[in-house]
């Protein structure tokens, strides 16, 4: 079967979506994105461009953009990849629509049920992306991460290899994307916004960028202890941390995390994936260190450094 044979939808057309519209497209994939607002307008005029980092060009991908989702148009595989205040109004909007396959690229502290209930059992496929960058002038510029920092990372609720999770990663794969099937994608989640909340929380302590929160030794010194908190925390819940490497976190000692995570923000890399999605996102953020907390307070266990930022 050739590219063109599938169907993919995108549901958000942020950085996020924009991102695995591209390369999906770029793959050979019949790509439709689902838009609205202001994005809608700027695709509708410009369509989805972005810049593209082997030529040094502004390029266009060719994909369809539609405002409105009617419930018998069939895709075989439906990517929502709004933030996580959005995800729940995002799949009652298509809970019912017949497409099968519906790849939520969402971040998630509490599990999938509540997501299962909207658009029915064994729909859903966890996942996450490994990629970031940002929109300019209706121009996205991006990068995507390596297979050893962060993949785009998905599996079966069940820890399965199924056939659709295989095809998901050759289709993946394809489109030059970095992947890695995880077995529990749960504990994978858990332990992803274990690091993530206390790397954006630092930003918003500072009240710069990346490069102002290197230098700033408090901001580095509380996200190093906040870190090492949130992954104590997962391990004695019986969470297993996921992947492995991201113990070190919790083993490390704190003057030595700040250490590493000062020379890390210094980086492009940092602007890229962290500081540009912290400033463009911070409700997001906010809501999932709420939500993070009440995860932890349902487990008797109080965050002393969550908010110390």
């Amino acid at each position: 079967m050739k590219p063109s044979d599938k169907k993919m939808l995108i549901i958000g057309a942020g950085v996020i979506g924009s991102i695995y519209a591209v390369n999906l497209s770029n793959a050979g994939y019949s790509v439709t994105m689902l838009a609205r607002s202001r994005r809608l307008t700027e695709l509708e005029e410009k369509g989805l461009t972005f810049y593209n980092n082997k030529t040094g060009s502004i390029d266009r991908a060719h994909v369809k953009i539609i405002n409105k989702l009617h419930d018998d148009d069939i895709y075989d595989y439906v990517f929502v990849t709004v933030r996580y205040e959005q995800i729940e109004d995002a799949l009652l909007g298509i809970k019912n629509n017949c497409s099968r396959n519906i790849v939520t690229m969402v971040n998630n502290p509490f599990g999938y049920d509540r997501w299962e209930e909207i658009v029915g059992k064994e729909k859903i496929v966890p996942a996450f992306p490994g990629a970031g960058g940002k929109i300019e002038n209706g121009v996205l510029y991006y990068k995507l991460t390596s297979r050893a920092i962060q993949p785009t990372t998905f599996g079966e609720l069940s820890g399965e290899k199924s056939t659709r999770i295989t095809e998901l990663y050759k289709i993946l794969k394809s489109a030059r994307f970095p992947v890695s099937i995880c077995n529990n994608m749960d504990s994978w989640q858990k332990s992803h916004l274990a690091m993530v909340i206390p790397m954006a929380n630092a930003i918003y302590f500072d009240g710069g960028d990346n490069y102002s929160t290197a230098k700033n030794g408090q901001a580095m010194h509380n996200m190093s202890l906040s870190l090492k908190e949130n992954f104590n925390f997962l391990k004695s819940i019986g969470i297993t941390i996921t992947p492995i490497k991201l113990n070190i976190f919790r083993i490390c000692p704190a003057w030595l995390l700040s250490f590493i995570l000062k020379s890390v923000y210094k980086t492009k890399f940092a602007e890229t994936l962290i500081s540009n999605h912290a400033n463009n996102a911070k409700r997001e953020m906010d809501l999932l260190s709420n939500d993070f907390d009440e995860l932890a307070k349902r487990n008797g266990v109080s965050l002393k450094y969550l908010y110390s930022m």
